[in-house]
């Protein structure tokens, strides 16, 4: 079991809550195709883009505007990819096709800590995520939070602060896979639904700021995406 860090939330350190045994645990109602704008948690698939602010508390959207501000201000300190790796975040960077003129989302992870005790301190996220696009240097757009597979991570601001899992290919206890191009497993590997996590993304309100996937739209409002691609909202993929 980790402890999970809730600082300046007016809320005690607290355990991660054990999740129900199973490989996929989030399932969705007879007929539905998301689950309801309540839901905490899922498969990122399963969840609704954008939170819905307005079911949370006025002390919830208050978290989370706290989380949002905190971490935007530690997070100055890492603008750049130099500066991330100076504070130990580790960037695996994959070539792109010369075609490819979409943004690539990096996520820069604190590695050797994804087994420690600061599951969910605002002021040390897991990981960075920074957008590359073709002829523009990586631009700081967010961050991300994370806890061990099996466990449920804290929500303070209510339906605003969601957790997202996605389904991977697991051996063992060693970190999941992305499945293949058919959505089968390599052999050896088991399909199971993954560790949770939650981005936090440095726009300017609480719905996009806590979006699931890349809120490119409000991105593109603040010039942290550029160009041609924020022209053609066609072009848009998210993360």
């Amino acid at each position: 079991m980790y402890a999970i860090v809730l600082v300046a939330f007016g809320v005690g350190s607290t355990a991660a809550a054990p999740a129900p045994p199973g490989n996929v645990l989030c399932t969705l109602p007879a007929g539905a195709t998301l689950l309801p704008a309540s839901a905490r948690r899922g498969l990122i698939g399963h969840l609704e883009q954008y939170p819905n602010v307005s079911l949370a508390t006025a002390a919830g959207r208050r978290a989370a505007q706290r989380l949002l501000d905190t971490l935007r201000a530690r997070a100055m300190r890492w603008t750049t990819l130099r500066a991330a790796r100076r504070a130990g975040y580790e960037t695996r960077i994959a070539p792109r096709a010369s075609s490819d003129r979409l943004p690539h989302y990096l996520h820069a992870e604190r590695l050797r800590e994804r087994t420690d005790d600061r599951v969910f301190d605002p002021r040390r996220p897991k990981a960075l995520i920074f957008a590359r696009e073709p002829g523009r240097a990586a631009v700081l757009v967010g961050a991300m939070y994370s806890v061990q597979r099996g466990e449920h991570g804290p929500s303070p601001g209510g339906p605003i602060t969601r957790w997202h899992a996605h389904l991977v290919c697991t051996i063992g206890r060693r970190r999941g896979l992305k499945p293949r191009a058919d959505g089968t497993c390599p052999p050896g590997a088991v399909g199971r639904q993954g560790s949770e996590m939650m981005h936090v993304w440095f726009t300017n309100d609480l719905r996009s700021a806590f979006a699931i996937r890349a809120p490119e739209p409000e991105l593109c409002r603040l010039d942290l995406l550029s160009g041609a691609f924020c022209r053609n909202p066609g072009s848009r993929r998210g993360m």
